[in-house]
């Protein structure tokens, strides 16, 4: 059976307000903020770039929204997951998308995601946490949800504080 949504992790161009919103995102069914250890950076070509903890990856995308999707939905996030030190916060809002079929793929390619890791963007499935003040956490505890990442930056200004655009 498949999932009838999945929940993706933004922190850039897809997030509320920004360029690709309306066109990958706006049909979202929920919006909540969060935010996932790593690092993230502001790309040459003017959108960011993040680094993941490998701790907390639990799964590599593939090219089939509906699997990926139920992938999200079987895994059960530990109560408390282990801390992962030596990363900042990357600041962002879980994007809750109808009809992964559909939804996904169009997310996919902006990104430049490939299921066999040649695109630029990798996409995995990790632990997010809520923004307790979003009535989302800190009761629900880490969701798992799907996000795009780079194995490396190539060039960027590192972001310390974890938003993206810096400001």
């Amino acid at each position: 059976m498949s999932s009838p949504f999945i929940d993706l992790f933004v922190y850039g161009t897809l997030k509320r307000g920004y360029a690709n919103f309306a066109a990958h995102c706006g049909h979202a069914l929920e919006v909540v903020p969060a935010s996932v250890p790593g690092w993230l950076y502001h790309l040459p070509h003017g959108y960011p770039g993040a680094v993941i903890a490998q701790e907390r990856i639990l799964a590599e995308g593939s090219d089939d929204p509906e699997a990926d999707a139920a992938l999200q939905w079987r895994h059960d996030p530990p109560a408390s997951p282990a801390p992962v030190s030596g990363y900042d916060r990357i600041q962002g809002e879980i994007m809750r998308l109808p009809e992964p079929r559909r939804s996904l793929p169009p997310v996919d390619r902006l990104e430049d995601f490939r299921a066999d890791g040649r695109g630029m963007y990798r996409r995995a499935l990790v632990l997010a946490d809520p923004d307790p003040s979003s009535g989302s956490g800190p009761a629900s505890g880490p969701r798992p949800v799907w996000m795009y990442w780079m194995p490396e930056i190539p060039a960027g200004r590192y972001l310390r504080r974890g938003v993206w655009p810096e400001g």
